[in-house]
């Protein structure tokens, strides 16, 4: 269902002048507003906007209680056209082109999140500590978090691969997993780099990357791999 979109507390007085008439004319024996009639009536806002007009102009001459009356004028025609949005809202049921001929403006609907693509410039080094390896990879714009899989080899459903500490709750492979290679996840981060610990010293280890977003995971990265210090 699309939403009014007024936006009138943001302009000049003499934008919400313009504006104003504007929309009074557009739903003027307009067919769409007809039955019910517009709430407030148009011909209230008509004087409402004809009042801020004079009040605009004495304020211009100087004073300060002028320019109070001017603010009160000013408020009065905001809140009886905040008032018109909310029956054009109801009289159009949500529909865009009845919203549209009213003269006021659709509001945008939120854009929902998108896909992410692949991480890119995924990259892992030896660490300086035994049984380590650094994973460093570019941050993917749209992200929240990524996940890191291992490579692990499974024989007789018994990870042959120590599983490696990375200070997060890794997946257990269980008995029913298919014997091979599989991947498994070890870590899901917020930044861009991940130190994998308490692997097997001269192990050659492949690592990939995904992101995730309100969509979902992104596509992987590109295997890269190193060997454990």
């Amino acid at each position: 269902m699309a939403r009014v979109k007024l936006g009138f507390r943001r302009l000049t007085t003499a934008e919400k002048l313009l504006k104003a008439r504007t929309i009074v004319s557009a739903m003027t024996g307009n067919p769409n507003f007809l039955t019910p009639a517009p709430t407030p009536d148009l011909l209230v806002i008509t004087a409402s906007i004809d009042n801020l007009e004079k009040a605009a102009q004495q304020a211009d001459k100087g004073g300060t209680d002028k320019t109070l009356i001017k603010n009160i004028a000013e408020d009065q025609l905001s809140d009886l056209m905040s008032q018109l949005a909310d029956f054009v809202q109801v009289a159009s049921a949500g529909d865009p082109v009845i919203i549209a001929s009213s003269g006021m403006e659709v509001r945008n609907s939120a854009t929902p999140p998108q896909r992410l693509g692949a991480v890119t410039g995924p990259a892992a080094n030896v660490a300086g500590n035994p049984g380590e390896i650094n994973i460093l990879w570019d941050k993917l714009v749209g992200a929240k978090s990524y996940v890191v899989e291992m490579l692990v080899t499974i024989k007789d459903g018994t990870v042959i691969n120590p599983i490696p500490n990375t200070g997060g709750a890794g997946e257990v492979i269980t008995e029913a997993d298919a014997a091979g290679s599989e991947w498994m996840r070890i870590d899901t981060v917020t930044k861009s780099k991940l130190l994998v610990q308490g692997l097997q010293t001269g192990v050659v280890y492949s690592f990939r990357i995904a992101g995730i977003n309100g969509a979902g995971q992104g596509n992987y990265s590109q295997t890269v791999s190193s060997v454990a210090s």
